[in-house]
């Protein structure tokens, strides 16, 4: 995945841009995210302020081909590893029996599984306060119809959040930030981004090459590592 070496950047241009901070009504959330690791990527921050408030995370894929083609670990192994990673990430976060549904769709496959993902995804989302989906036009083509299908299906009255992952690092603000019109701050309390930095060192599968191969090496970037350690957390409402 081809990747801009300007988070930094952004971070500086967030930090300038006087973004009013989300209007949270409060109440029960869902957190959806297409692969393991994408919901502490883009709000693992704000994640760790909500100790004990009602929270549902609902998995579209495994993420079981991050590592196509790889002569050291395989799709099968890829899901169990991925589920395990994100559940030690969720417990650093102080969440260590949150609800999570896995929907254990087909990952890069997405866009082909429109369909079940409509079907499953709509009613666990009927009880939700707020629902928290990656940008629709975040560049990769599970998290976009993630977005897209959580637009389609939020409840009348439920607030949409909308998060960022990829998108910081294919664009740069010299490009123009139009896309970020309605984009908010999420809050997070005092030592929350240095648990999210350790959150983020469970997804070893992602962040560590599982060897030399050129199959095996590393899917989070370093400049999409550095963004989500530095910037803060935004959101398009």
């Amino acid at each position: 995945m081809t990747a801009s070496t300007s988070p930094a950047r952004w971070d500086a241009t967030l930090r300038d841009a006087a973004l009013p901070t989300v209007d949270d009504p409060g109440g029960p959330v869902v957190v959806l995210s297409a692969h393991p690791d994408d919901e502490v990527l883009g709000v693992g921050a704000w994640l760790a302020g909500q100790v004990g408030r009602r929270l549902h995370l609902v998995v579209a894929t495994d993420g079981e081909q991050s590592h196509p083609g790889s002569p050291t670990v395989t799709p099968d192994q890829l899901r169990t590893v991925r589920r395990r990673e994100l559940a030690e990430a969720l417990a650093v976060l102080g969440h260590p029996q949150v609800r999570t549904t896995h929907l254990g769709l087909r990952d890069a496959a997405l866009p082909d599984d429109r369909e079940p993902l409509v079907r499953l995804l709509r009613p666990l989302l009927r009880a939700s306060a707020i629902v928290l989906a990656p940008y629709e036009h975040d560049g990769h083509g599970d998290h976009d119809v993630l977005g897209a299908v959580a637009r389609e299906l939020v409840p009348a009255g439920t607030t949409l959040w909308r998060y960022p992952v990829w998108r910081w690092t294919r664009s740069t603000p010299d490009a123009g930030a139009d896309w970020l019109e309605g984009a908010a701050l999420l809050p997070s309390p005092p030592g929350a981004a240095e648990r999210k930095a350790a959150a983020l060192r469970a997804f070893r599968s992602q962040l560590e090459p599982w060897s030399d191969h050129p199959a095996d090496q590393v899917v989070v970037t370093p400049a999409l590592l550095e963004h989500a350690l530095t910037a803060p957390e935004v959101v398009l409402t």
